[in-house]
């Protein structure tokens, strides 16, 4: 393993060439229907008769090689026509503009973005989902943004707290880096309840990839990374508003306002109200199934567009309370025959604040230099009380990160290099046991890219960092990317990731228990536990294809990860323990994932997967399968729209179905016969429907149906009438509790048309 270690770090830092050659950089630009001038990202742009092209970023512009005798260029993009110019002068900026397809006398063209799009050029398989692609579900937050999305999943952590964890890879979702533009977003005490302090409405588009991402954004992403774009003040509506609310007793309200001061400044004032005044408890047990809430959420952010100088600031305030446990009627009904009796409650009381910026400055005369610096301050208090637990902790950070970025002669040589710190200072305490720690990781990092033609893409980094608890550790990753034709494109990656583990904030669940807490430790570290290390290497095979004059794609993933050490949460040693100590032998996960996109007809797109995982862990009882990961699971996805009139006004209809096989479930013999459940779950299949009716460009109403056959796991909360007796647990869920959830709502937005 180590000689392997070795020649992957000799491999990527042997990648290093030079090369004399000159570059152009220019933009690709559209006229909106309203006559303004707008950015084409992702745009193809390339030499006439030759193989030099490349690709516009986010802000549509783009840096090409000049290859021998270059004069002629080209832009091109899916719905647009193709513009061509001649560069006479090789040293200026070049502008190209595409215009919309046009309607002719006996042919209809009409072309659609699609809602989820991946990249064929990014050496890093990406999948991008649109704000339409999160408009098709109750995307009240973002770990609801991803029902329609096969690559992640998600479920519920307990009975109790109402709580969703995302999964990648068959990994826990603290495996997977969760940023806001490329700036650390969910971590920490965040990772139990922070994803649901990021509203839908204010998300933009989200980028999921899978397996190690890139150095510059840190050593923390194992099994994947995802990140959030939320509105802009360059970009984001002058006024959107979203009302909704559910069968399961959840309203919200949803207020963005953008305002362009200037031409160089703009901000956008986002708000964001969730209540949940009402009690549900559906399958009789006593228990709420979604705790009382109440949430206020607020964020303001300025943007500074100048010509060297460009800058981003911004600050979020939440104050989130939750209200779980025992009905008032069942504590009522108890109270009348137990005078003594004492209710199990849990209570959640969350706060955050954050400060954050972003500062680059660019160099026009330099148009392949620039350099930047992120910014970011955080401070999160979480008070709980979970039956008769009491669970207190507060967490202050601070990240800085500067980034520099040029070419080593031309464009096909590309680097990125930069230093960064991360500080975590955490203070926790599970009833009158403290855990205290200060964590202080400088780090520095380079990462460079190698794009000797259109079809090949090497991207090789490596950093390196210094943990006051753990040490000085490197982290290498690649990326390779090879399209064979047009149509094909196949990736390789591979690397490393390493994070402390919070065993208290990302387990919350096991305070629902009865469950003996125990840290089989025997350092001076956190919690006496290890850092948590592994090694990820993914395979990608991608092919477009047109069938019947319409587009589709098929894709094939493969990804194994293996852990070094980690922190394992063991709950099959004993029904009465939840235990954490670190791996004594082998753990890992494999996945494949086969996946189909094609629009079957006119404006009907068809979206299939197949997942399979194997998540295995040596545990103190021997290895066994992770619990609550099931190894198959099939998705579809279809999503019809009708043509758009000139008004806007249109009609969306989206279904999704998903079967789930078994899952293995923490052993309960040691239970009373009673108390006991099966050790596997029963294979269920989930379906989800939403209509949506856009009135015009302004006003739209939609209205869905989560879970429509209405499965459920029966009794989810085990002895749920004895909640302090020695069997209560209310952790081994693998199903929907709730059942189905009918819920609606009604946008309405104004564009800035300036």
């Amino acid at each position: 393993m180590l000689s392997y270690r070795f020649v992957f770090l000799l491999f990527q830092l042997g990648t290093i060439a030079l090369c004399a050659q000159n570059s152009l950089k220019g933009v690709v630009i559209t006229e909106s229907e309203k006559g303004k001038l707008e950015p084409v990202p992702f745009a193809n742009v390339y030499w006439m008769d030759s193989n030099y092209g490349t690709s516009t970023d986010s802000s549509g512009t783009f840096q090409i090689a000049i290859p021998d005798n270059a004069t002629v260029l080209i832009a091109s993009f899916v719905g647009y026509q193709s513009d061509t110019v001649v560069v006479e002068d090789l040293s200026q900026t070049v502008t190209l503009q595409l215009k919309s397809s046009i309607q002719l006398d006996a042919v209809e063209v009409v072309s659609r973005r699609k809602s989820t799009e991946m990249s064929f050029i990014n050496p890093i398989k990406m999948e991008n989902l649109s704000e339409r692609e999160l408009f098709k579900a109750a995307c009240c937050n973002l770990s609801e943004s991803f029902e329609t999305n096969p690559s992640v999943d998600v479920n519920f952590t307990d009975a109790v707290t109402g709580v969703k964890q995302i999964h990648m890879l068959g990994l826990d979702g603290p495996y997977t880096m969760i940023s806001r533009e490329n700036m650390p977003g969910i971590r920490g005490l965040g990772n139990a309840y922070g994803l649901t302090f990021i509203p839908g409405t204010w998300i933009s588009s989200i980028q999921v990839t899978k397996g190690v991402g890139s150095v510059v954004n840190g050593y923390e992403s194992i099994a994947g990374q995802i990140n959030t774009e939320l509105k802009k003040p360059d970009e984001g509506e002058e006024v959107f508003v979203n009302l909704f609310a559910s069968q399961a007793g959840r309203t919200e309200f949803n207020f963005v306002n953008t305002q362009r001061l200037s031409e160089k400044w703009g901000t956008t004032i986002m708000l964001h109200g969730n209540y949940r005044p009402w009690e549900r408890d559906r399958n009789q047990d006593g228990f709420r199934e979604f705790p009382l809430q109440e949430q206020i959420n607020v964020m303001n952010r300025w943007k500074y567009f100048g010509t060297r100088l460009r800058a981003q600031l911004g600050v979020q305030y939440v104050q989130d309370d939750k209200e779980g446990g025992q009905t008032d009627q069942s504590i009522e009904d108890a109270e009348r025959s137990q005078p003594q009796f004492q209710p199990w409650r849990m209570n959640v009381n969350t706060q955050k604040a954050e400060l954050f910026a972003k500062v680059g400055l660019v160099y026009p005369e330099f148009k392949y230099r620039s350099m930047g610096l992120q910014l970011s301050a955080n401070y999160h208090e979480q008070n709980s009380t979970f039956g008769q637990t009491d669970y207190d902790a507060e967490q202050r950070s601070g990240y800085a990160n500067y980034i520099y970025q040029s070419i080593l002669g031309d464009t096909r040589h590309k680097f990125k290099t930069g230093v960064s710190l991360l500080y975590d200072e955490y203070d926790e305490k599970v009833d009158s046991i403290n855990f205290r720690r200060i964590e202080q990781v400088p780090g520095a990092y380079f990462e460079y890219t190698f794009t000797p033609n259109p079809n090949l893409t090497l991207v090789a980094g490596i950093r390196a960092d210094h943990h006051n608890l753990f040490g000085t550790f490197v982290t290498p990753r690649l990326h390779f990317r090879y399209a064979y034709d047009e149509q094909t494109v196949v990736r390789l990656l591979g690397g490393s990731g390493q994070r402390t583990a919070n065993v208290f904030a990302e387990h919350q669940a096991m305070f629902a228990t009865s469950r003996q807490i125990g840290l089989l430790g025997n350092r001076n570290l956190p919690y006496g536990l290890q850092a948590e290390r592994a090694w990820n290497v993914g395979f990608n095979l991608t092919r477009d294809f047109r069938l019947a004059y319409r587009e589709g794609y098929v894709s094939f993933d493969l990804y194994r990860t293996d852990f070094e050490q980690q922190v394992v949460y063991d709950l099959y040693q004993s029904a009465d323990q939840a235990l954490f100590y670190n791996l004594d032998g082998r753990s890992y996960s494999t996945s494949f994932q086969a996946e189909v996109s094609y629009e079957l007809l006119k404006f009907l797109d068809m979206r299939l997967a197949y997942r399979w995982l194997e998540v295995r862990t040596d545990y103190l009882s021997g290895q066994r399968q992770k619990p609550f990961v099931p190894k198959h699971r099939l998705f579809a996805n279809f999503a019809y729209e009708t043509q758009s009139s000139l008004s806007g006004a249109n009609w969306t209809f989206d279904l999704t179905a998903q079967w789930i096989g078994e899952q293995d479930i923490p052993g309960t013999e040691t239970n009373p016969v009673e108390f006991q459940r099966s050790s596997k779950s029963p294979a269920f299949s989930l379906f989800n429907t939403q209509v949506t009716r856009n009135f015009n460009k302004k006003w739209a109403v939609y209205a869905g149906m989560e879970n429509i056959f209405d499965f459920r796991q029966d009794n989810p909360i085990i002895d749920a009438n004895n909640p302090f007796g020695n069997n209560f647990d209310a952790s081994l869920v693998w199903g929907p509790i709730f059942g189905r959830m009918i819920y609606g709502g009604v946008r309405f937005r104004i564009k800035d048309e300036k």
